[in-house]
């Protein structure tokens, strides 16, 4: 068990393993975040509402650890899948140039609970809004990585006959 654990903890300090590990918190992490919020602020649960907030704007800053994390793992990448090299760089753009979309909801989670009156308001329903959007990007990129990492998950169109 403790030689697991050693293996684990030095795993940790693996560029690639890392950001595996937080790459759940961009989709997963948002979900709860959104749907404890919308809870919260539904049955008027202010302690709720708050967890909710500190947990999406956690969460949504994580990008910044979890897109430099896979820069760094990236050169081990191309280098054992040359033949993806075009696809895995895409996809790494692609991450790179929707993280301004994590750092909004993360300044509009802040804003929501540090303020008041009408611009809490909108930002209560900006954070609902925007949150489901940011779950539905998030699904889709881990969708675009799965399809880069598990071929076998890639639909092929079927021709027409």
């Amino acid at each position: 068990m403790l030689s697991n654990l050693e293996i684990l903890f030095s795993r940790l300090h693996d560029a690639q393993f890392a950001s595996l590990l937080i790459e759940p918190l961009l989709l997963y992490g948002l979900l709860f975040g959104v749907l404890f919020f919308a809870v919260g602020h539904y049955m008027g649960q202010p302690k709720c509402r708050t967890a909710a907030l500190i947990v999406i704007a956690v969460c949504s800053l994580c990008v910044n650890p979890y897109v430099s994390l896979r820069k760094k793992a990236m050169t081990r990448e191309l280098t054992n899948r040359p033949s993806d090299a075009m696809i895995i760089k895409e996809q790494q753009q692609r991450r790179i140039d929707t993280t301004w979309v994590y750092y909004s909801l993360a300044i509009v989670a802040v804003l929501s609970l540090i303020s008041g009156g009408k611009i809490a308001q909108f930002s209560d329903y900006a954070i609902i809004g925007g949150g489901i959007g940011i779950i539905f990007l998030s699904a889709w990129l881990h969708m675009k990585d799965a399809e880069i990492y598990h071929r076998e998950l890639v639909q092929r169109a079927v021709p027409v006959r």
